[in-house]
């Protein structure tokens, strides 16, 4: 399985790589995962990556990119295709393409998760950090345990506000770490998994984009930070080209 990108050097705090190169292995340091080069076989092995990927999104949510369309639509089917497999698992679609502004994800969103009104605001009491909030429930009321958004195409978006972007990428990370540590004992894991093209990459590993880092609010400790009581948001970069090849 490929993670990340060769050009992260060193790789942020949050996102690890495993790429194609020859003679690597795995080392688990401080309760982190790294990369150290001295074995010729895989970390994942090439015909399970499903398997794979939904243990990655236990911690983290997941950038996959690919420059080819068909190859991230590809991708996307698959995962779905899985992640509607497990049990206790809710699996919502996104069709980023059609989410041009606060209004085309708003509209999505709230035929995805049941609400009485979804302001279009991304906070305040009816926006979408409140129905990200919402417990899921399935067939005959079945309680959900995960639930996955799948954003194809999200980098539409990011190209057309790139701050409407970011706000979204940081609610979606914020309210699921909320939800997952919440104090009520309750557990929803929450993620999401982005589909896009080079720039969604691009804007991944930069270090101040909200997949690595929270928005800085003022002085003090970054609201979702205080909130949901972790540093920074868990994302991980994963190449769908050389993952699909296998």
């Amino acid at each position: 399985m490929y993670w990340g990108d060769a050009t992260l050097t060193p790789p942020p705090p949050q996102m690890f790589r495993a790429e194609a190169e020859p003679n690597h292995r795995v080392m688990r340091q401080g309760g982190c995962m790294s990369i150290h080069f001295g074995s010729s076989r895989f970390v994942f092995a090439p015909i399970s990556w499903e398997p794979e990927l939904l243990t990655k999104l236990e911690s983290h949510h997941i950038v996959a990119w690919s420059p080819d369309s068909s190859q991230r639509t590809r991708f996307g089917v698959r995962m779905k295709q899985f992640l509607d497999a497990q049990p206790g698992t809710e699996v919502l679609v996104l069709h980023g393409r059609g989410i041009l502004d606060l209004e085309g994800f708003c509209a999505q969103l709230e035929r995805l998760i049941p609400t009485e009104r979804l302001a279009r605001t991304v906070d305040g009491a009816e926006g979408v950090a409140s129905i990200l909030r919402q417990d899921g429930a399935g067939v005959l009321a079945t309680p959900i345990r995960q639930r996955y958004f799948l954003w194809h195409d999200a980098d539409v978006l990011l190209r057309n506000n790139p701050a409407l972007f970011a706000q979204l990428a940081e609610v979606i990370a914020g309210v699921s770490a909320e939800l997952e540590f919440s104090a009520d004992g309750s557990m929803l894991i929450q993620r999401c998994l982005y589909f896009g093209g080079r720039s969604l990459a691009e804007y991944a590993r930069e270090p101040d984009s909200r997949f690595q880092s929270w928005e800085e609010d003022g002085p003090g400790v970054p609201f979702w930070s205080l909130v949901s009581g972790i540093d920074r948001p868990s994302t991980m970069l994963c190449s769908i080209d050389a993952l699909m090849a296998e």
